[in-house]
């Protein structure tokens, strides 16, 4: 029992990590495909009204922030060493930098901000945040390939049943999103 009890723990510390950050990623679509589900189903020409409220569905300091705590508990949980360390902080820079932070947004929300708008920059602001995304995206695939040539093959295979378990709870979550059904999804 007490050999089994770390991998399982550390199996849902990172497990939990990876789904926040793709959960943080994927809030934004998400939100936006809810909008346009009513009460004659997904093809409805109406749209639901809009929450009193604008902005992000989601606060992006707070999903940077518990992404860097199950980040830290995984490099416990992997037993990342002070040899080693350099090329997790990479990865966990890189990844935390790929999550949204919600900057672009501001522009669009702030009614000051927004009526100084030129035409086209919601077009350009889209370019250039595809293009950010995708130079952060670079960084984080370098990372990677970084920190696995620093990894031992013991820390890389608990990295690879973290990653079945995270697997498996998105599996879950995206079958419990489409049915809607009761309970817990993860």
């Amino acid at each position: 029992m007490r050999a089994t009890f770390p991998t399982r723990l550390t199996t849902r510390i990172a497990g939990g990590a990876a789904v926040l950050g793709l959960a943080a990623a994927a809030l934004p679509t998400l939100g936006g495909a809810q909008g346009l589900t009513g009460p004659a189903g997904p093809w409805a020409c109406e749209q639901e009204p809009f929450a009193s409220e604008p902005g992000p569905a989601f606060d992006p300091t707070a999903v940077r922030l518990i992404a860097g705590l199950l980040l830290s508990a995984q490099e416990t949980a992997l037993g990342i060493r002070t040899d080693q360390m350099d090329a997790w902080r990479g990865y966990t820079t890189a990844l935390i930098a790929l999550l949204p932070s919600g900057e672009r947004l501001a522009r669009w929300t702030d009614e000051t901000k927004r009526a100084e708008a030129q035409a086209f920059d919601l077009a350009q602001d889209i370019a250039d945040a595809a293009i950010e995304r995708a130079e952060k995206a670079r960084a984080l695939q370098d990372a990677v390939s970084r920190l696995k040539a620093a990894l031992t093959p013991e820390q890389m295979s608990l990295a690879k049943q973290m990653q079945q378990k995270l697997v498996e709870r998105i599996v879950h979550f995206l079958e419990w999103r489409r049915s809607e059904g009761p309970g817990m999804p993860l």
